[in-house]
């Protein structure tokens, strides 16, 4: 999806809509906080741990996929977009 579409798509989301979807991802991370914190250090350990560990595994995933990538592949989606608009009749 060009940048053009996805801005139009976020366009049409009412800014109230994006509020009460923030407020609402808010309250499940604050709950989920609670919730670990009250099962004790340990697991906090672990799972800060754990979240560690993934946002370094997708950041080197990402890397690798756009190094990887050859120049004809990163400008691909340039080249088929085009053909993807509509044309007035």
């Amino acid at each position: 999806m060009s940048n053009s579409a996805a801005d139009g798509l976020l366009g049409l989301l009412h800014p109230a809509w994006q509020a009460l979807i923030a407020v609402c991802l808010l309250v499940v991370t604050i709950l989920g906080l609670h919730r670990l914190a009250v099962r004790g250090p340990a697991r906090m350990t672990n799972a800060l741990f754990l979240t560690g560990f993934l946002i370094v595994a997708l950041t080197v995933v990402g890397t690798l996929v756009v190094s990887c990538s050859g120049p004809q592949d990163r400008y691909a989606d340039q080249r088929i977009a085009p053909a993807l608009t509509l044309v007035p009749a």
